[in-house]
């Protein structure tokens, strides 16, 4: 096994260069920002998708599962996004046709949480359980109805004293289709290693078999339909592989395969466990099933091990007092991957049972980076490093991870502190004050990229390279924590009779000559990547259109405001923190605009030895830094002044008198105080004449942003820099005010210049004049 470390640090640092290699094509969204946002009323704690019907449901911590619609989306474009793969997504037109989702149906499925949400391999049907109502939702996925209902009852044969009592056995938060058809669901217990299986045609409120495997609950359940096998791993670290053949004989007729399996698996549990128990239903038939719950074998589910215990690596979480809390079958059923309490990532090989690879999430690895960076000089090129957030931002990510520590996300959506004293039958969900939200690992639909949230967004690895392809959402990553997502492939499924209604029952919207069919059709063919971050009540939608990295030059301050406007969008009543913000904010923008403007500029120009740089100045965002800025230059305070600290693929430094970086002060005389727009607005619709709150806030979003330096918050004075990449960690640290709109080339010519061991440049580059407009 490689070095933990070591793995981490090689795919964090550049790639050294190398024969060109090939990867295989990726079709998952790889933008910074996400597109559009949805709500919920609560926080959302599930999302998945149907590929099939090209719907994804979601559930929210009060027990609603909402169905949403893969639609086509028009979005403002004025080239190909950032990030995004080549040909998908944006073109040169104003607006580019992308898949994004729609509202179509929502159901109060439970009363209380939903505990788990899960879509059959088929994509025809869903399932939702309530943690607290012990009830079973079925959906039909086509029509986005609910087909039928289980309550679940046990017999008292399978109670324990204490649910004897309470007379309600809490299901688990991980369940499962099994069988080719889809026609079992497997479920776990909250309170023990047992997994009930229920009867989806017969709708029996019994289990047809209950399965104990496990002396603990459950941590992660996932099926493969290639190998008709189940995967299962709880709080002991104990990972086990079960036959899902769905025979229904009574006897096994099979070549003592199964039995010399099952022998070993005997040998291997401990001596309290019980052989897997079959309960029959009360008037359901009758129907056994033998060969279910079975250990793996070589014969029926793709395996090539005959001993688990010393063929494989399947003993490794617990012989690293580890176990895991997230788990997923690569599509093509060859690998799986397993997410531990350790934060490490360990990937296996299903046949040989052996782990190939594995990735380090601890802190301790960031918190090694982040040194590492404080004796180097920044990043270039939006490296995916740690080394890209200064230390109070790490710290504050660091904090949120620490809180986290303490909620089902990291335990498997259980509560282990007594398992360590041996009381496992009191394990529980853990409290509502966590959401009950759960990690969640997914590979990609060619089973060659491995997608993990982690601090800085979720990582896109290429795990046969050993390589960080991308990282999805990392400039949201400063705000929001994602925990879980859901990839929905490209070529998303239209129902032609919805689409046929919104046009007003007409086709004639829908004939297309073939080269405007085929193009739509190319547009439709993009993936989306539907993320939930920690204790949010939206559901944040990543697509090949990245809004924040359209129009970086031409477009207004009020055109690229409204791209922010557009994506948070409110389909559900604000809450009272989000009104008072809102109120505050709407309060704020009343008194700039009454803000007498007449000594501030909209543009300034640079006059330097090199050429001229031309910037916008945001006079209504933050006025006081345009006012403190325009007055300098009125003055002639920034004539022959140097550019005194260079980094390149960093920024541009100037406005220091003394030319060291220590100098300098505001047009009034010493400090003035920071200026950062707010996230909460409120903004009317002229249409529908309603509110809606947008995150809307000056950033370090792109390159040849204009920014004031300081030395600490409100410390203000006359230097400023200019970025040649974006720079999110510096977001609420340095008050934006303009933008570089012509002299970009100019700017990128100064960042190359030779410079000394301090970055000042080794030729003298100065201001000759700025000009305000």
């Amino acid at each position: 096994m490689r070095d933990d470390t070591e793995d981490h640090e090689r795919m964090m640092a550049p790639p050294a260069k190398k024969r060109s290699r090939s990867s295989p094509a990726i079709d998952v969204p790889m933008t910074a920002q996400y597109q559009v946002s949805l709500m919920h009323r609560s926080v959302v704690t599930r999302a998945v998708v149907s590929v099939k019907h090209g719907y994804v449901l979601t559930a929210s911590h009060d027990g609603m599962v909402k169905f949403w619609k893969r639609v086509p989306m028009d979005v403002d474009s004025s080239g190909p996004s950032h990030g995004s793969s080549a040909g998908a997504g944006a073109t040169s037109s104003t607006t580019t046709t992308t898949p994004c989702l729609e509202f179509v149906k929502s159901y109060t499925a439970h009363v209380g949480p939903v505990g788990a949400l899960v879509v059959s391999h088929t994509g025809d049907a869903a399932l939702s359980a309530g943690t607290e109502d012990g009830v079973l939702k079925l959906f039909d996925v086509s029509s986005f109805d609910v087909t039928a209902m289980i309550r679940v009852t046990f017999p008292s044969s399978q109670q324990t004293q204490k649910q004897k009592q309470s007379q309600k056995q809490q299901l688990g938060c991980h369940a499962a289709f099994l069988g080719v058809d889809a026609t079992l669901v497997a479920i776990s217990s909250a309170s023990s290693g047992e997994v009930y299986i229920f009867d989806a045609q017969t709708l029996s409120s019994h289990p047809v078999k209950c399965l104990t495997q496990h002396t603990r609950p459950l941590t992660g359940m996932a099926y493969n339909p290639i190998n008709q096998c189940m995967l299962t791993t709880d709080g002991t670290g104990a990972i086990e592989l079960w036959d899902c053949s769905l025979t229904t004989s009574s006897s096994s007729s099979d070549s003592g395969t199964p039995a010399a399996s099952m022998m070993e698996r005997e040998d291997d549990a401990p001596e309290s466990s019980q052989d897997n128990t079959m309960i029959e239903e009360s008037g359901g038939g009758g129907v056994e099933y033998p060969e279910l719950g079975l250990a793996a074998t070589v014969a029926r589910n793709g395996i090539a091990y005959s001993s688990k215990m010393m063929d494989t690596d399947l003993y490794e979480l617990v012989r690293k007092k580890t176990y895991a809390i997230a788990v997923a079958w690569s599509p093509t059923g060859t690998h799986f991957a397993v997410y531990g309490k350790d934060r490490k990532i360990r990937l296996w090989h299903h046949a040989s049972g052996k782990c190939i690879v594995t990735y380090d999430e601890r802190p301790k690895v960031y918190d090694k980076q982040l040194l590492l960076s404080s004796k180097k000089s920044p990043p270039t090129n939006g490296s995916t490093s740690s080394s890209s957030m200064d230390a109070i931002e790490y710290g504050k990510r660091a904090a949120t991870e620490r809180e986290m520590n303490d909620t089902p996300i990291f335990s498997g959506g259980t509560n282990t502190s007594t398992m360590e004293n041996g009381e496992g039958d009191e394990d529980v969900i853990l409290s509502k004050d966590s959401a009950e939200q759960l990690m969640t690992i997914q590979f990609d639909e060619t089973g060659q990229y491995l997608l993990i949230p982690t601090i800085l967004g979720i990582k896109v690895i290429d795990w046969a390279r050993n390589k960080v392809v991308s990282i999805v959402g990392k400039s949201d990553a400063s705000s929001l924590r994602f925990v879980s997502f859901v990839v929905c492939p490209g070529d998303a499924k239209v129902d032609r009779q919805m689409q046929l209604a919104r046009t007003g029952g007409s086709s004639t919207a829908m004939n297309h000559d073939d080269k405007d069919h085929n193009a739509a059709i190319a547009k439709l063919s993009d993936a989306l990547l539907v993320a939930l971050a920690y204790k949010k009540r939206r559901l944040f939608v990543f697509s090949h259109v990245d809004p924040l990295m359209q129009k970086m030059s031409n477009s207004s301050s009020e055109e690229q405001s409204a791209a922010l406007m557009r994506r948070d969008v409110l389909n559900e009543p604000p809450d009272a923190d989000d009104l008072m913000l809102s109120n505050i904010e709407r309060a704020s923008q009343q008194q700039q605009q009454t803000h007498d403007n007449t000594a501030l500029g909209k543009e300034a120009i640079l006059r330097t030895t090199m050429g001229d740089i031309h910037m916008k100045l945001f006079a209504s965002e933050v006025p006081k830094t345009v006012e403190n800025f325009c007055g300098l230059a009125r003055k002639g305070y920034y004539d022959n002044i140097t550019f005194h600290r260079i980094i390149k693929g960093f920024m541009l430094q100037t406005g220091d008198p003394e030319g060291d970086g220590t100098g300098g002060e505001s047009t009034w005389g010493g400090e003035f105080e920071d200026e950062f727009v707010r996230e909460y607005v409120l903004v009317y619709l002229p249409k529908s004449m309603c509110c809606v709150f947008c995150k809307l806030r000056l950033r370090h979003d792109r390159p040849f942003t204009v920014s004031m330096a300081n030395a600490g918050p409100n410390t203000n004075g006359s230097q400023f820099f200019i970025t040649t990449v974006p720079t999110p960690w510096l977001d609420n640290k340095h008050t934006v005010f303009g933008r570089v709109t012509k002299g970009m080339s100019l700017c990128t010519s100064i960042e190359n210049v030779k410079t000394d061991r301090h970055d000042k440049p080794v030729d003298e580059i100065s201001i000759l004049s700025v000009d305000i407009l």
